[in-house]
């Protein structure tokens, strides 16, 4: 079992209950959320390890497209992990869909304390990610009052100190891409047109 401090669960504070589903097993436990209309699904998801020093909290978007006679999936994920293998750091992970690249974004120096602020501060940035996600697959249903309580909205200081880690990431050339290359400053502002990280990108 892992000492109890490194154990973290955040999302069901802030979550609807109505729609949490609570998933467990003999080495995880995991909370979601999550929202399907037609081809298109969008969940939020925290999973913690019972035998290893391993978390991470998802923000996931799928939609099945067709072009002509063919169909395909298109995968948007944003994280804020950490785990005992590969890149170990604290960090913030995207998936970008129109490169088809990682993006990481390591959080250096943070506490227990400071990683829950923004683990915190990820679930408030996420709001607005799910708010572009509704107007652009004309959703109908509020999906803000789908996924969150009314204690989310107290987590403004949490957004503003996730971002302020990202400005000293990116100011540390810890902003990094596929072959572990840091980031440029002009390729940053490109990346401003995926959706999943451009509410990370609020301090630019």
């Amino acid at each position: 079992m892992m000492p109890q401090k490194s154990f973290i669960c955040v999302l069901p504070e802030y979550s609807n209950q109505e729609h949490l589903e609570d998933i467990r097993s003999e080495q995880e436990h995991e909370s979601r959320i999550r929202y399907t209309q037609g081809a298109f699904t969008i969940e939020i998801s925290e999973t913690n390890s019972f035998v290893e020093d391993k978390y991470s909290l998802n923000l996931t978007t799928a939609r099945y497209v067709v072009v002509g006679s063919e169909g395909s999936t298109k995968n948007r994920e944003a994280m804020i992990h950490h785990h005992p293998h590969g890149h170990r750091d604290r960090h913030l992970q995207f998936k970008l869909q129109a490169a088809h690249e990682v993006i990481r974004i390591n959080l250096d120096f943070l506490d227990h304390e400071d990683y829950i602020r923004c683990i915190k501060g990820f679930l408030s940035v996420s709001q607005k990610v799910i708010a572009h996600e509704q107007d652009e697959n004309s959703i109908s249903v509020d999906l803000q009052k789908h996924f969150f309580n009314q204690h989310i909205d107290g987590l403004e200081s949490e957004r503003q100190f996730l971002l302020g880690k990202i400005r000293q990431a990116h100011q540390s050339s810890r902003i990094l891409d596929n072959n572990n290359d840091p980031v440029t400053p002009g390729r940053l502002v490109s990346l401003r047109s995926e959706s999943h990280l451009l509410p990370f990108l609020d301090w630019l």
